[in-house]
């Protein structure tokens, strides 16, 4: 995948994760119709792909991975895993400078691996 699809999707899923972690509408819509879901936060789903929500995953940093690659492969396999952790698994708290500018760089997680993406 070219490296702004790539982006273009990492970003929109983010915003639904965190969507459906701020908006009880929104986490009911992503029970509901998943799909819907991806498309108002700009995820395009291929035509007769299935789509299925996985909300058993603990790390976000991997999340993100595994969901880009799951998303790659959706085209083909016709199964698009939604992974969307929930957000209490996740734990509150200040970020340092550094890690706000790794953050903000788009250059990952490395150090703290709890941060969601």
């Amino acid at each position: 995948m070219y490296s702004v699809e790539r982006t273009a999707f990492a970003s929109g899923y983010s915003a639904a994760v965190a969507a459906v972690w701020s908006d009880p509408g929104q986490e009911r819509l992503l029970e509901q119709d998943p799909r819907t879901l991806l498309a108002e936060h700009g995820v395009r789903v291929p035509a007769g792909t299935a789509v299925v929500v996985d909300r058993d995953r603990f790390s976000a940093s991997e999340v993100l991975e595994e969901q880009i690659r799951s998303w790659e492969e959706s085209a083909v396999s016709g199964l698009l895993t939604l992974f969307v952790p929930h957000p209490d698994r996740f734990e509150e708290r200040e970020l340092r400078e550094e890690e706000l500018d790794a953050l903000v760089a788009g250059t990952g997680s490395q150090g703290f691996p709890e941060i969601p993406f």
